[in-house]
């Protein structure tokens, strides 16, 4: 009996998880339609050259990435990611 039970609030959870899912996938996709964006705001260009620039000239200026990420506010992962693409 109680594996019963348990088996029926399993099914039921399962289920649950399935609409929260279905009804998450739809209002994305609606709000995509609507042209609005996912995810955090991306820096501006501005900055993410400038860390680059200094990511460029670490050997003579000496900052690390550390350094250049707290000066800039460009994340590590961005410039990371921007130099791999260069």
């Amino acid at each position: 009996m109680q594996t019963l039970l348990f088996n029926v609030l399993g099914s039921f959870a399962q289920f649950e998880r399935d609409l929260i899912v279905e009804h998450t996938t739809k209002g994305r996709e609606r709000a995509k339609k609507q042209g609005k964006r996912m995810g955090r705001p991306s820096k501006p260009e501005k900055d993410v050259k400038q860390a680059l620039k200094l990511y460029q000239e670490r050997g003579t200026n000496g900052m690390s990435v550390a350094d250049i990420v707290k000066a800039t506010g460009v994340p590590k992962s961005t410039l990371y990611h921007k130099t791999k693409q260069t």
